[in-house]
Formats: C-alpha cells, structure tokens, sequence
C-alpha cells in the first residue's frame, strides 16, 4: 500500500542517515554519540516526524495523510474532470464506466435498466419495486444481450460528452461490466460516439490482457485492451487494483464514475484498503425509473426477437428455448 511505501522510504533514509553519522563520530565522546543515538532511534520510532538540525543537514519529513475517500452525486461529467485537474496529473487515475455513463441506449430493450428489469431489480417512478413476471423474462439473457449490442445503437448520455472526456490530461482507464464478449460491439459504438482510448492504453495497443479471474467463487473472463476494461459483473475495485498490478501502474489517486452505487461502494472500499485517495462520482443523469410503456415495448420486442429466431435461426432459436445458453 502507499502508506507502508512512504514509511519505508522514509525509515530507510533514517538508516542511512544513522550510518553516516556514525562513520563520523566514530572519534567522539561517547556523551555525544549515545545522545545522537536516542535522538535518531527517537525518529525511526515516530517514522519520519521532525528532528532537530545537526551538522548533518535536516531530515526532510512529511506526516502522512489519512487516505481520501469522498463521493458525489452529480449530472454532470465535467464535475469529475474539474476535480481530476485539482489534483496532480501523473498521480491521478481517471476511470469512466460506460453504460449510462458515456453512453446510453436509445431503446428500452437491451437497455441497462431493461437489464436490472429482466433481474428483477426495477424502480418504477415512484421509487416502488416492479414486478417482472417469468413470461417477460427472455431466455438466456446474456445471449440476448450479445444480439442486442450488436443491432442497437448507443448515444452520448451528454451532448458534450466526447469534448468532456477528451479534455482529461491525466491516463484515463474505461471499466465496463459488460462482458469482453461484447468487445467488437462496445468498441463499435465507442468509435461511433468519438471515443477512442487507445493512446490511454496502459499496456500496448491491440494486445492488452486476457484471463480469467475468481473471485466469490465465480471465474470471470476479463479482457483490458486499448483503454477498455472489461469485467463480466466483477467487483470493479478488485478489478482496477488487479489491472494496475499487471500493468505496474502506481497512483495517489483515483477519480471514478460510475451510474451504480454499488460500484461506487465497491470503488472506495477497494481503494481504501490499498491506500488510494477516492473521489468517486455516482452519476445520475439517466432515469432509471422503468415505465408501463416501456414494458410493453420490450414485451413487444421480445416476442418479435423470438419470431425472427424461430423462423430463420431454428437452431439458435431452439437452443435458446432449451437454456442451452452460449454466454
């Protein structure tokens, strides 16, 4: 952790210090050496705080600050850049996700609430819970969320959004839930909407990292290439702590976005116990309240999906109705 880095820098140049100082005084008076002795075992008890001037020069000390940990609701994705450029640059991470973040879908269906509506996790506008009946849930969800990203389209969640995003100095790691299955289309609408993060990459460009990752007792595969960060559902603290670790990247702080509060959460617990400052942002600009119309809407979008598989993919479509899922 950072904090154990600083203190271990700072206890090593104490040593050295010692050192010195005793090749120096070696033909002294003892009275002196043992006092210089307890003042410098003294600041190696107290790692690092300040000691007195000596013939040696002063020892540069710092207190170490207690690690940040601050989150903010916002509509607003300059609110998170504004912070980012109050803080160094080269130290500072900035880390977007993308779903209702960036980007947002233009349909209901396939949507990222449409996603925790098939979950059962729905808000109506009221703030009530809505019941989704087994006849509105589609069969292997994942599969058809594949389909969908690649027909649908995305749209900016800020008509300034790309401007916004470009304007970041510091390096810039987008960490999405969405599975590395869905590269090509993820990267697809990302391209569409100007976004390109390639010359953020942390590793090298067009390689980037592939594995599979457990954690809670389920394996993920994960994929980071080009700037983008793909997690399959993983915690994302974890997930950005494991990356940075492949990468060798190191940094004082993290400012993070996110639409989820439990990604928010998961974030700042991460980054806390790895001594990290957090500004986190939970975005909040995407409704996501989910309609009676959108409901039949997606209801409607759903029979017609198993209409066209049932007549043109018969074997996909059989598959499907049999749970026989492919992601």
């Amino acid at each position: 952790m950072l904090y154990y880095r600083r203190l271990i820098l700072r206890i090593t140049k104490i040593i050295m210090l010692t050192q010195t100082f005793l090749a120096r005084a070696i033909n002294r008076p003892k009275p002196m050496i043992y006092a210089a002795l307890l003042g410098l075992s003294s600041s190696l008890f107290i790692a690092g705080c300040a000691t007195s001037h000596n013939e040696l020069g002063s020892i540069d000390t710092q207190v170490i600050e207690p690690v940040v940990s601050t989150v903010y609701e916002t509509n607003e994705l300059q609110d998170a850049v504004d912070k980012a450029n109050t803080l160094d640059t080269r130290s500072t991470l900035v880390v977007f996700d993308i779903d209702d973040t960036l980007l947002t879908a233009t349909e209901f269906f396939g949507s990222d609430k449409w996603y925790d509506w098939q979950r059962g996790r729905a808000l109506d506008l009221q703030g009530a819970p809505v019941n989704t009946r087994d006849s509105e849930k589609v069969n292997c969800l994942f599969d058809v969320l594949g389909m969908v990203f690649e027909m649908a389209v995305n749209q900016p969640t800020q008509t300034n959004m790309a401007d916004i995003v470009h304007s970041v100095n510091n390096d810039v790691v987008i960490l999405t839930a969405r599975s590395g299955a869905y590269r090509s289309a993820t990267m697809r609408e990302l391209e569409r909407n100007q976004l390109n993060f390639s010359n953020k990459s942390l590793a090298l460009s067009d390689i980037g990292y592939h594995y599979d990752y457990t954690l809670g007792g389920r394996t993920a595969q994960v994929s980071y290439v080009d700037g983008v960060f793909m997690v399959q559902g993983m915690d994302k603290g974890v997930m950005l702590l494991d990356l940075l670790k492949r990468t060798g990247d190191e940094y004082a702080s993290v400012v993070f976005v996110d639409d989820k509060q439990h990604n928010i959460d998961n974030m700042a617990h991460a980054l806390k116990g790895a001594g990290i400052h957090f500004y986190g942002y939970h975005y909040n600009r995407i409704s996501k309240a989910v309609t009676d119309s959108e409901i039949s809407q997606a209801n409607a979008a759903r029979t017609a999906l198993n209409q066209l598989l049932a007549g043109y993919f018969v074997d996909r479509a059989e598959h499907i109705n049999q749970g026989q899922c492919d992601y």
